[in-house]
């Protein structure tokens, strides 16, 4: 098998939440934990109240450090996969018509000019998620002649 012959490998780019927030909810779950679990032992409420809101004062800082794990957006040669916590929604670049950027970030504009937000890519990462599509960057920018 020669190198023309070979597949071109995958490049992609994975931007996921900042690792502060994982950080943060590792403390909450420190400082949450003697009180879920007094709740849960104790039952100084009426008993199957003080259980409920021990274990979702458990779990909480866990489902926000999983969130943060997971969500976030992933950009190969093929197109864009936006991730959520249960969710995946993959976007091929031929129904990508451009990308848009404000204050609220970055969002893909469709064919259909509906858009989706790519949370947590900033205007930063466009040339790179260009480059892995195979794509060109073009402003808007009137041409001056």
């Amino acid at each position: 098998m020669t190198s023309a012959d070979s597949p071109l490998p995958t490049r992609r780019l994975r931007v996921r939440r900042s690792a502060a927030i994982t950080g943060a909810a590792f403390v909450a779950w420190l400082t949450v934990a003697p009180l879920s679990l007094s709740l849960i032992v104790e039952r100084p409420l009426w008993s199957p109240v003080s259980v409920v809101l021990g274990v979702v004062l458990l779990f909480v800082p866990l489902g926000i450090s999983m969130w943060a794990w997971r969500s976030g957006v992933d950009v190969t040669t093929d197109g864009i996969a936006v991730r959520g916590m249960f969710s995946t929604r993959e976007i091929p670049w031929q129904q990508i018509d451009g990308f848009a950027t404000g204050n609220e970030g970055v969002q893909a504009i469709l064919a259909d000019q509906s858009q989706v937000k790519l949370d947590p890519l900033r205007p930063e990462n466009l040339p790179q998620v260009l480059e892995i599509g195979g794509q060109e960057l073009r402003t808007d920018a009137p041409d001056e002649r």
